[in-house]
């Protein structure tokens, strides 16, 4: 390099860059870039659009997609491209962080559909709901020794004796199973 700013007008920036001049005029009025005498040093400007431009959504063009190449004045030469040389990891960019939120919304859509549609339940009223209904059927389990105690005075057969025991269990499963399916909502095709 000769020491020497090569300088242009806004519209062969703007040709450079492949963008509009009102693009590169609302850069330079909004402070983006800066001019020298009213011209634009292109490798400053790349500098500059780079840090201080947001991507817009529609465009899906990166900064190297706009035409900044090695040997155009971009920052692309100036990546080293030695084996085993990683750049920093970058900050999530503005497509990246919009499909993002995207996406979020589209699950939280989903989610509420879903709830009023009867698909997706309240996962703390579940918890406790499972919670009562196991320890109702602890409780009827339990109580089966007491119901069967008064039918076994006598019994000396290990069958009978067992019998008995079981009919009870029986008994208190069944109780329960009832109780579940009084509280559950009718499954269509069931």
């Amino acid at each position: 390099m000769n020491g020497r700013v090569n300088l242009i007008s806004l519209a062969a920036y703007a040709r450079r860059r492949g963008c509009a001049k009102s693009a590169v005029s609302k850069a330079v009025s909004e402070g983006r870039i800066s001019l020298i005498n009213g011209k634009i040093d292109p490798e400053v400007a790349d500098f500059q659009w780079k840090q201080n431009t947001r991507a817009r959504a529609d465009s899906g063009r990166s900064v190297d997609q706009a035409g900044l190449h090695e040997g155009q004045g971009g920052l692309a030469g100036d990546v080293p491209s030695e084996p085993g040389f990683s750049p920093a990891p970058a900050e999530p960019d503005y497509h990246s962080l919009r499909a993002r939120r995207e996406l979020a919304a589209v699950e939280r859509e989903e989610r509420e559909n879903a709830k009023e549609a009867g698909r997706l339940i309240d996962r703390d009223t579940t918890e406790r709901a499972i919670f009562d209904a196991f320890r109702a059927l602890r409780d009827a389990v339990m109580a089966a020794g007491q119901r069967a105690a008064p039918k076994l005075i006598g019994l000396i057969d290990v069958r009978d004796i067992e019998r008995v025991i079981a009919d009870e269990q029986r008994k208190a499963f069944a109780g329960w199973e009832e109780r579940m399916l009084e509280r559950l909502p009718a499954r269509e095709g069931a």
